[in-house]
């Protein structure tokens, strides 16, 4: 059973040195009534005795003051001897007619300060006890009175010392916790605060990467880095309207590679995407409308990219744990949101400022300088992530023939139309050039070199099938020779991939023309 109230954490003022000090008026009473009063020589004795304990009581309890022990320890032998030293005291100096019982009071106000209610009230007992024992002898039936109100205010004072001090524990108990609950906001307002300077510092940082892909990697380290996530993703949409992750992370590993979605399992996302919001989920583990990144994510959180009005993907973060995700991180990844959808808006706006510059004018492709800036590019993300790269080289069979037959026009409308037939059959990731007269050369990232063939293989049919018009709108037939080169098995360097290319182009024109072979 709990003996001592908790008096470590209070918001009341110690009263450790008043107390104190009220022992040293006792201890002057004492005296005053030692060498002062008329004491019989038997009790002188007795009094000497207490005046000697009553300054070792003293020096015990400054000692405890001094923190050379508990505290709650020297109160509790105050309350024990003045169980001892009141009744003495009273007996020596006119029993009921003493006015030394007044120490009781400070007796009971300390028990009911620093005990628990039942041992307050056992402390009011024995003093009711005691003080009865050393009346007894001075007692005659006309103090009745006198000692029934002197006993009934000390059960009146501790009972009413003991609720207050109750009360105004528990009171303290709950303005502590309200306290230590304010304190634990203030915290974590001041930690938002300063992560959200970090994010809007680093948002900043967005608006001057003018690429697609360094806006993406900003975008990832914010969201790794900064806020501290091991799932997350951006998603983007291509040119079908199809989601697909852009890049994304687990346990804390970025794959920069995009990943596919299964399109009947996101409608979840539509759903954001449809209304423009972010959207906080407890638990998506076992919903049918949503595929998560790794098998033991349970908390989802997801805020749509927007840019002008105009939602272009999304961000997302998952967490293994339920419930995990607050109001705080929504708004932290709002603010990377609308950071990233403009930087990406930006990057696209002068991607197509580049094209202009890059761009053939004959054929609507990109021009050599592009192919050789991409193809360099490509090859060192191919080289860095271990991913397959390929190369198709084509090349229109016998188009010196035809400009000389049916004139440069109808060469040029055969190039023009040659390009669309090639844009047709490659994919929206591939990157197709116009690498010099009538040849063509087409990047195709991550991509092995019997896919490369069934593309290239695709082109010559296509080719032909033609058909091709000239200037006057005569029939003309046009086949073309394709070369294949892979990275890293036809080699290291762009160089290497380019003249491997080069090296099956001709050779597919050595044996016949209107073939595609590789190295």
């Amino acid at each position: 059973m709990k003996l001592f109230l908790d008096r470590n954490k209070t918001l009341l003022p110690r009263i450790d040195v008043i107390y104190l000090l009220t022992r040293l008026m006792t201890f002057v009473g004492i005296l005053w009534v030692t060498f002062a009063g008329d004491i019989p020589a038997a009790g002188m004795n007795i009094l000497y005795v207490v005046l000697g304990t009553f300054v070792l009581h003293l020096a015990i309890f400054f000692a405890a003051i001094k923190g050379r022990f508990d505290l709650k320890l020297a109160y509790l032998s105050a309350v024990i001897y003045d169980l001892l030293l009141v009744p003495i005291l009273t007996m020596y100096t006119g029993g009921v007619d003493s006015s030394f019982f007044l120490l009781y009071y400070l007796t009971v106000s300390v028990a009911a300060y620093t005990l628990t209610f039942w041992f307050a009230l056992l402390t009011a007992v024995l003093v009711t006890v005691s003080y009865i024992a050393s009346i007894l002898d001075s007692f005659v039936p006309a103090n009745l009175f006198d000692l029934s109100l002197r006993i009934g205010f000390m059960w009146v004072f501790i009972l009413t010392f003991s609720y207050a001090s109750e009360y105004i524990r528990r009171s303290e108990k709950r303005l502590l916790k309200l306290f230590d609950t304010l304190n634990k906001r203030t915290s974590e307002l001041e930690k938002s605060q300063a992560q959200l300077e970090v994010i809007y510092e680093n948002s900043r940082t967005l608006a001057s990467i003018l690429d697609t892909e360094g806006v993406i990697r900003e975008v990832m380290r914010i969201l790794g880095t900064v806020m501290g996530y091991s799932h997350y993703g951006v998603l983007m949409l291509d040119n079908q309207g199809n989601l697909y992750f852009r890049s994304w992370a687990t346990k804390e590993r970025v794959h920069p590679q995009p990943r596919a979605i299964d399109q009947a399992r996101v409608e979840l996302i539509c759903k954001v995407f449809d209304h423009g919001e972010a959207l906080r989920v407890k638990d998506v583990s076992k919903r049918e409308d949503y595929e998560t990144l790794d098998e033991n994510s349970c908390s989802l959180i997801i805020v749509p990219l927007t840019a002008h009005g105009r939602i272009t993907g999304g961000i997302l973060a998952e967490a293994t744990e339920s419930g995990v995700f607050q109001e705080r991180d929504e708004q932290m990844l709002s603010a990377v949101a609308r950071s990233a959808g403009l930087a990406l808006d930006n990057a696209e706006l002068h991607r197509r400022t580049e094209e202009l510059t890059v761009t053939d004018e004959l054929t609507g492709t990109y021009n050599y300088r592009y192919f050789v800036h991409k193809l360099q590019e490509e090859k060192r993300r191919a080289a860095r992530y271990e991913l397959p790269l390929s190369l198709i080289m084509v090349d229109i069979d016998w188009f010196k023939k035809l400009n000389d037959n049916y004139g440069h026009e109808s060469g040029n409308a055969v190039l023009h139309s040659l390009a669309r037939i090639i844009q047709g059959c490659v994919r929206d990731v591939d990157i197709f050039c116009r690498y010099g007269g009538e040849e063509f050369a087409i990047i195709l990232p991550q991509t092995e070199s019997q896919e490369a063939l069934r593309i290239g293989e695709r082109i010559r049919e296509q080719v032909e099938k033609g058909p091709f018009s000239g200037v006057g709108h005569e029939e003309l037939q046009v086949t073309v020779s394709v070369g294949i080169s892979s990275f890293p098995e036809n080699g290291k360097s762009h160089e290497e991939l380019v003249t491997a290319a080069d090296e099956a182009l001709y050779r597919a024109k050595d044996e016949g023309r209107n073939l595609v072979c590789t190295v």
